[in-house]
């Protein structure tokens, strides 16, 4: 089963299936599931999109309901507990640079970008480059602001235009990295999601034209530092109700740096004392195509997985208490 169609599965009204059910259907054991119900964190393989996908899958208990773990989320309330997020703000409709006025740079942090260009430096297209070249040795609130409305303008991209609204990252000498053919093959990753959701894949695909009824969503800018590098994420969540039962999706659309996107769906299924939580996700990066890919797939992907299981952690403490 791929990872849309757990995402339909997960929040179908009719004919919910139970959380042993389903995670029996992503190829858990009876053991794994036990261990799930016991409290642990249990993690398993999932089918790659792409040559540059860092894909996984993992499941825990959550001692609260599907339906508040949904509204914690759409919150923010668990944002921080990923220790890598430095700040965060809404982002609102229709879209405004007021959004980010708490994104603030360091006199450092505006330095490294101020220098960024092709490449791994970070993620630009061709006139986000030549912007910056711009803005090169001028002052810390000159990039905070050339920052600001480079964000800007990839929400108001996305927000008029969905998966088309995203542009290519400029890797220099005529390469491009297209992440929105990554996000779409992350969102057709199942054949079957019409048979259980009618109408949610197509708002996967079709998003801001297409809509999903009962759906809440919420636009959010992050900044992490991840591995001494400012970084900086512009994400879409999206939770849909189905009885009890809760579908979680999570699209970062604009990655600064370190990788280029992430595509992750999950489902909240409700158990006696709480829910059961099965999270899908789809990290894509060109360091891992290529020479030698598979293996730094399998290990990029095991690296993710121990990554999250703090946050997850992290949030359950949160959530719980």
């Amino acid at each position: 089963m791929g990872v849309l169609a757990l995402l339909c599965v997960a929040a179908a009204a009719r004919a919910q299936p139970t959380a042993d059910q389903v995670l029996s259907e992503v190829g858990m054991s009876a053991g794994d599931r036990q261990r799930v119900m016991k409290g642990e964190f249990v993690t398993t393989k999932v089918a790659g999109v792409s040559e540059r996908d860092l894909a996984f899958a993992t499941a825990f208990l959550v001692k609260t309901s599907p339906d508040e773990l949904g509204k914690q989320i759409l919150a923010g309330t668990l944002v921080t507990t990923d220790p890598q997020v430095q700040s965060f703000g809404p982002l609102g409709s229709p879209p405004s640079l007021a959004d980010f006025a708490g994104l603030k740079l360091t006199a450092d942090e505006a330095k490294q970008i101020a220098n960024a260009g092709s490449g791994d430096r970070m993620n630009l297209s061709a006139s986000e480059q030549e912007a910056f070249k711009i803005e090169k040795g001028g002052t810390p609130e000159a990039i905070e602001d050339r920052l600001r409305r480079l964000l800007l303008s990839r929400y108001e991209a996305y927000r008029a235009s969905g998966l088309a609204g995203i542009a290519p990252y400029d890797r220099g000498g005529g390469v491009t990295t297209a992440v929105a053919s990554d996000l779409r093959k992350a969102s057709e990753a199942a054949t079957e999601l019409n048979a259980h959701l009618p109408g949610f894949e197509a708002v996967l695909l079709g998003y801001p034209q297409a809509t999903f009824p009962g759906m809440e969503q919420k636009f959010a800018w992050v900044k992490s530092n991840v591995r001494g590098k400012p970084t900086f994420v512009l994400a879409h969540i999206m939770i849909s109700p189905g009885g009890e039962a809760r579908a979680f999706v999570r699209r970062e659309f604009y990655v600064s740096t370190g990788y280029d996107a992430e595509q992750s769906v999950a489902g909240f299924l409700p158990v006696d004392g709480g829910a059961v939580v099965l999270y899908m996700s789809h990290a894509f990066t060109d360091q891992v195509a290529g020479s030698g890919g598979s293996i730094k797939r399998s290990l990029g992907g095991r690296i993710m997985a121990d990554q999250m299981k703090e946050i997850f952690e992290n949030g359950r403490k949160r959530v719980e208490h």
